[in-house]
């Protein structure tokens, strides 16, 4: 039968620590809100600080949801499941806290885990109740290994790259809180910073080249269009990152996610005062629209002026050259 203790220790610290695994689970104060249960794991890069507290080295996701809850309202269940030996379900309820790796207390913190290329923070819970249970219904598994895949992407992408990700894919929750929105925006602020970061994201896409002109249209009507001999830069990058695509001669179908997220990343670009943005006013201009009455989004790149059309759109960008 399950059991409250007043501290983690004896037993209950043996099997905490022996644990390859373990569950997260946040939400935020909306009634409507996406509710968050994630995975974390690594061994080596979480465990108990003390009787009462518990932390993880957080590296960067694709998502920053348990982050964006623990900013608004603090509240976290972390639980443990025994997939093999005798049957036990540990959880932790709680208080958590994020320390990001531009805050003073996270080298003091990170230096008790292993190392972890893309690490953007420590997560700290201060446990308010810890309970066992039976677990009989956890099936039986045995642990074959790590997959080797987080840590040497991020090591590829280094600290730029990396923190060029988070703004991309961490800076809100799905349900549009802030999430990890702490790397500087410095290098945003200048042509030159702007230019840096077009290097490395294009450095990153096999197979790039910068297309001869391209626009996103919605239900095939362009609002703005880059045309041959413009500095198209920064936007096509972002745009192409999002959608995966090498810059060739195509008409592309994007989704309202993905136009999102191509805003959210070009949208520190303004800092820079020193060139308009037309591209980021075009494409919040096209989102308006769409939410307004819905349609299709679409993206065209013309690599080559001798390529042939891919789509009416495409006709209709080149027309306006």
């Amino acid at each position: 039968m399950g059991k409250v203790h007043a501290r983690v220790e004896g037993r209950l610290r043996e099997f905490v620590d022996a644990q390859q695994v373990f569950f997260v689970a946040t939400a935020p104060l909306a009634g409507d809100g996406h509710l968050n249960l994630s995975p974390r794991g690594i061994p080596g890069t979480f465990g108990m600080v003390d009787e009462a507290t518990f932390a993880w080295l957080d590296g960067t996701g694709s998502g920053s949801e348990t982050i964006a809850h623990l900013r608004e309202n603090g509240r976290i269940t972390v639980m443990f499941c025994a997939f093999e030996g005798a049957p036990n379900i540990v959880r932790f309820h709680g208080r958590g806290r994020v320390v990001t790796v531009y805050d003073e207390e996270y080298a003091g913190l990170a230096a008790r885990f292993a190392d972890l290329p893309g690490a953007r923070a420590v997560v700290v819970v201060d446990i308010e109740r810890i309970s066992d249970s039976c677990g009989w219904t956890v099936p039986l598994m045995e642990y074959a290994g790590e997959r080797d895949l987080l840590a040497p992407y991020f090591e590829r992408k280094g600290i730029d790259g990396s923190a060029d990700y988070r703004r991309r894919k961490n800076r809100t929750s799905i349900d549009g809180l802030p999430a990890f929105d702490f790397d500087p925006l410095d290098e945003w602020s200048t042509l030159a910073g702007l230019g840096r970061i077009r290097e490395r994201l294009a450095s990153q896409i096999d197979g790039w080249t910068a297309p001869y002109s391209w626009a996103l249209a919605h239900d095939g009507e362009i609002s703005h269009v880059n045309a041959p001999g413009a500095q198209h830069g920064l936007p096509a990058v972002i745009l192409a990152t999002v959608l995966k695509h090498d810059g060739a001669t195509a008409t592309l179908e994007v989704s309202r996610q993905q136009l999102d997220e191509a805003i959210t990343t070009l949208a520190p670009a303004s800092a820079c005062t020193e060139v308009g943005h037309p591209n980021l006013a075009a494409w919040r201009e096209l989102r308006d629209a769409h939410d307004e009455r819905g349609g299709t989004i679409t993206a065209v790149f013309v690599r080559d002026a001798a390529d042939p059309e891919t789509s009416a759109t495409d006709a209709t960008l080149r027309s306006r050259w």
